[in-house]
């Protein structure tokens, strides 16, 4: 059951009818019955793990708050790292120990072992949403869960449990404490997202996978470099259109049950700085690896190269959290790379004292600077779009070195392909102008922009039918 499909938004009316209506006790155990029915969609066997990872971070975080011996505590906190990450880790990357790592020292496993291994879908987001549980609790900035059912259905909530965003028990606990207020406001804006997010996905992300998958998937010498270019600019609107989509969605219907989600996306790729861009980009998982992750490996508390080693581990992690391939890994590494860059650029402009003085300097310099990243986000998305290493160089060497022999070609720019760009720009274009100006916009706006954004669902052909993107992670 998924976001684009007649069957899911069927499977919601009901739920919304439950939630409104039901006396608040009832409609939350309805909601929790009506996630647990949403993820055994894919497979009841599902279900197991998620209640079993509930279980144990539930009773992990109870017992830490009822001790104060920090023994004790951190035994408890140690469990919970344990559960989560190993049943992220056994699940997720033994395909990748087993292809790559064991033949290194010798050990090779009998082929056809791992050609039917399945990775339950949501795991890497609900095993950190679980972890975030037990550790905010253990760090003091959270008091347990009334019942297990509340935190039961703050785990296996179906809005956001296959992919985000990733929500915070602080952010979400408090929630359901008391039935939330019928906005008509709240609900009409919920609405809006949802539709938007049907748009990003179906109109815009699944008639762009077609551009990229000509060339990720098919004859890369064939094109020139500039139709490879227009591939992986098409690969980083569809990622943006897929991903931006379904947490739409999500945070959508949130908004219908009167409930609030975390931003996960605030137009990515108008960032001035590879930083910035982390802060626009899947905000809640880049804003989970500093708090828990960097943060904790010291941050930038233990002088200079501990910063950039902390960095660059988190990177490196954050990269691998995406999927069990080096690729991946090469993709986080390049941006920590990126980042600590920056990091030093700037720390030699405050040594010096540089300061561009000028309205239109400092606007050229923030030109350059969104186009310098947008050129380095999208160079990084080969890694993350490519089957293999090998796949990533030919598309590299198309990009990059076949201009420099003069072999750039050209490329046949349809007007298909810069409508379906269109939306992308005058989202961005949007965010930046209210970011910069502060305007704001009447509901009228919004009510016009749903309705053409619904008019083209329907009129807009779309292409194949595609997975969201983030399902695979």
């Amino acid at each position: 059951m998924v976001f684009d499909s007649v069957t899911f938004w069927l499977f919601v009316l009901p739920v919304l009818v439950a939630w409104w209506m039901a006396p608040f006790g009832a409609a939350k155990i309805l909601a929790l019955i009506a996630s647990c029915v949403f993820y055994a969609w894919w497979n009841p066997l599902y279900l197991l793990l998620i209640v079993g990872s509930a279980l144990i971070d539930y009773g992990a975080a109870g017992q830490i708050a009822r001790s104060s011996v920090p023994r004790k505590r951190k035994f408890w906190v140690t469990v919970s790292l344990a559960s989560n990450l190993g049943l992220l880790a056994g699940f997720k990357y033994t395909p990748l120990v087993a292809r790559d790592l064991l033949p290194f020292l010798g050990w090779h496993v009998p082929t056809g072992v791992l050609d039917e291994w399945v990775v339950p879908v949501g795991i890497s987001f609900y095993t950190f949403q679980t972890l975030s549980y037990t550790l905010d609790v253990y760090r003091g900035q959270l008091t347990p869960a009334r019942t297990f059912g509340d935190f039961f259905l703050y785990v296996a909530f179906f809005p956001q449990l296959v992919a985000g965003p990733i929500v915070r028990a602080r952010t979400f606990l408090p929630q359901l404490d008391h039935r939330p207020r019928f906005r008509a406001s709240r609900f009409e804006l919920g609405l809006y997202r949802c539709v938007q997010g049907l748009f990003l996905k179906i109109v815009v992300a699944d008639n762009l996978a077609p551009v990229v998958e000509r060339v990720f998937e098919g004859d890369i010498a064939a094109h020139s470099s500039a139709a490879v270019w227009l591939s992986v600019i098409a690969f980083g609107g569809q990622i943006f259109a897929d991903f931006a989509g379904y947490t739409g969605i999500a945070i959508g219907v949130a908004m219908l049950m009167g409930l609030r989600f975390p931003e996960n996306f605030r137009a990515p790729y108008i960032s001035a700085g590879l930083s910035e861009f982390w802060t626009r980009w899947h905000i809640t998982l880049s804003s989970w690896l500093r708090d828990y992750l960097y943060i904790s490996l010291g941050g930038n508390r233990k002088g200079r190269l501990r910063t950039h080693v902390n960095l660059a581990i988190t990177m490196l992690l954050g990269g691998l959290w995406h999927g069990a391939a080096w690729t991946y890994v090469a993709w986080g590494g390049l941006h920590a790379a990126g980042l600590s860059v920056e990091r030093l650029w700037r720390e030699a402009c405050r040594r010096r004292g540089l300061v561009l003085k000028g309205r239109s300097l400092r606007f050229l310099a923030t030109a350059g600077a969104m186009l310098l990243v947008f050129v380095f986000v999208h160079v990084t998305w080969v890694f993350f779009r490519a089957s293999s290493f090998e796949v990533a160089w030919q598309i590299l060497d198309r990009m990059l070195v076949a201009p420099l022999r003069g072999n750039a070609g050209g490329a046949q720019v349809s007007a298909r392909f810069c409508v379906l760009l269109l939306p992308i720009l005058v989202l961005h274009g949007v965010t930046l102008v209210r970011e910069r100006l502060g305007l704001r916009f009447s509901p009228w706006v919004y009510a016009v922009a749903a309705g053409l954004m619904l008019t083209a669902l329907f009129v807009v052909r779309r292409g194949a039918v595609r997975d969201f993107v983030y399902f695979q992670f």
